[in-house]
């Protein structure tokens, strides 16, 4: 080989290097020009490099620069696409809330050619579809449809009862598998009509299921991921958010209990009926039909499934570390049991005290810790010389939200007080968004609510929690997801309570 060969193949290699490099770094002076403080980019990777070799997650990524950034905003480079991500209060009001009209749309990738399921689902649908598709589920959350689910819920607390009983023997039980058990059952009945049985069946259909739809696989977290940062590979290779044979079985599941739910005309109060009904009144300003049927039942189950067996399980882990927050629960749920006769829909709506349980768990650990939204339209902030242009992603950072000192004192300290009646007001509208804000916000919070408060309350009026050998303290996170997750799970002991039982 001459020298002369080497020599050329050198000059063609660093000008390809240094085309790549210009290409990947051009958008970097754009934060910049508009006084927007950010930190530092990398080429290619702009400031997601820890994120995309799954080193952390983006919700813990984007808290770490929250607590880092003093100003109302700052911006970031996805890439090398600039996101700008929004502190202030008044600010995130603005966004979620006053002018939702410009940012109804979340950043995350909606596209039928990849995923139709996925794309149709409530979460993701952008808008007009997502107002109409709005309009329509929301009668399944009614408080009436709630109170007639109540026995489908309480059905499964009892099968948790008896699992519970056949092996609280053992020195440590794993509570994240217990809840998503629990929570699979009763989601499975409520969603699809159907006894998924996964407390009595480990290798069920619908628990294997929802195994592989979070199984916190490279495989998995790259889809999911990509769909917020990477759209153009994952229309490139034509991507689902799941994977394939998730949705197909999904698919599958539903429209054989529709075909039977209509053919023997039975009712059962669930999200089914109201899905028949939506299909008997077509409405002209959206084509309900096919995977956008299939996409309600499936986001109901997804996002219903994660967000409740982690709350739940995230409560039991605090409990057991907190004997004594642990007993005002159980005091509580004795007291008001005694006063109902047993498990009522009445009753878990009165404890107070699970209620601000369940708040606290979700500041310390939202399921879903950041919010994202796409400008609609070029968009002067609100006191600001800023003007957000139209198709830039904003994120809005929950978890640095829920541990600002500024809200919470002792963010850290699990702390069920601050929201008593007493407490509640003294924390802003916009400093605890578990569940979204504005129009836009989770459909399904009271429903998720309902479910963990009764699998909570079943749990403290037979058993006390325990750290066992095998509970983790500190947690530690995983990496490969979007969602908050402990990297070894949440194993603790249960321990009947042999006397002065409810």
């Amino acid at each position: 080989m001459s020298s002369s060969f080497i020599l050329e193949l050198l000059i063609l290699l660093l000008t390809v290097g240094f085309i790549l490099y210009k290409l990947f770094t051009r958008n970097f002076d754009y934060w910049e020009k508009r006084n927007v403080p950010y930190p530092k980019p990398t080429p290619f990777f702009g400031n997601y490099y820890n994120i995309m070799t799954f080193q952390t997650t983006i919700g813990h990524d984007i808290k770490k620069l929250y607590d880092e950034f003093t100003t109302p905003y700052f911006g970031i480079f996805v890439l090398n696409k600039p996101h700008l991500v929004v502190k202030d209060q008044e600010l995130i009001k603005s966004i979620l809330v006053k002018d939702f009209n410009n940012f109804y749309d979340r950043t995350v990738l909606s596209s039928e050619e990849c995923d139709a399921i996925f794309a149709n689902a409530l979460f993701v649908v952008r808008n007009p579809d997502w107002k109409v598709l709005r309009a329509k589920m929301t009668p399944v959350f009614t408080s009436g449809k709630m109170k007639a689910m109540f026995p489908l819920i309480n059905d499964a607390s009892l099968e948790m009862i008896t699992y519970l009983e056949q092996h609280s023997s053992k020195s440590s039980l794993e509570a994240k598998d217990i809840c998503a058990k629990y929570s699979t059952d009763v989601i499975a009945t409520c969603a699809f009509g159907i006894q998924a049985c996964s407390f009595k069946n480990e290798n069920s259909e619908f628990r294997v299921t929802c195994k592989r739809m979070f199984d916190f696989s490279f495989s998995s977290a790259f889809r999911q991921v990509s769909y917020f940062i990477l759209p153009d590979l994952v229309k490139l290779l034509r991507l689902s958010f799941f994977k394939p044979e998730v949705m197909d079985f999904f698919r599958d599941v539903f429209w054989k209990t529709i075909k039977l739910r209509e053919k023997t005309k039975g009712k059962r109060n669930d999200l089914i009926d109201i899905i028949i009904q939506m299909k008997e009144q077509p409405d002209n300003s959206i084509d309900f039909s096919g995977d956008k049927v299939v996409a309600q039942a499936f986001m109901f189950f997804a996002a219903g499934f994660e967000t409740t067996s982690s709350t739940m399980a995230f409560t039991l882990y605090e409990l057991c570390l907190s004997p004594e927050i642990q007993s005002r629960a159980r005091a509580e749920v004795k007291e008001i049991l005694s006063k109902y006769k047993g498990f009522t829909y009445e009753a878990i709506k009165e404890m107070k005290y699970m209620h601000m349980l369940f708040c606290e768990t979700l500041r310390k650990y939202p399921v879903l810790p950041f919010l994202d939204r796409i400008c609609a339209n070029d968009y002067k902030l609100p006191d600001t010389d800023l003007v957000v242009e139209k198709g830039t992603p904003v994120y809005i950072p929950v978890s640095g939200i829920h541990y600002d000192p500024e809200f919470y004192t002792e963010p850290e300290k699990y702390d069920p007080e601050r929201f008593s009646e007493e407490n509640r007001g003294r924390i802003p509208n916009f400093a605890h968004l578990p569940f979204g804000g504005g129009p836009r916000n989770c459909i399904g919070e009271r429903f998720g609510l309902l479910v963990g408060k009764l699998g909570l309350a079943r749990i403290l009026s037979e058993y006390e929690l325990e750290r066992s050998l095998d509970t983790p303290v500190p947690l530690e996170y995983e990496t490969k997801c979007l969602i908050l997750a402990s990297k070894v799970g949440l194993p603790m002991k249960f321990k009947k309570i042999l006397s002065d039982a409810v």
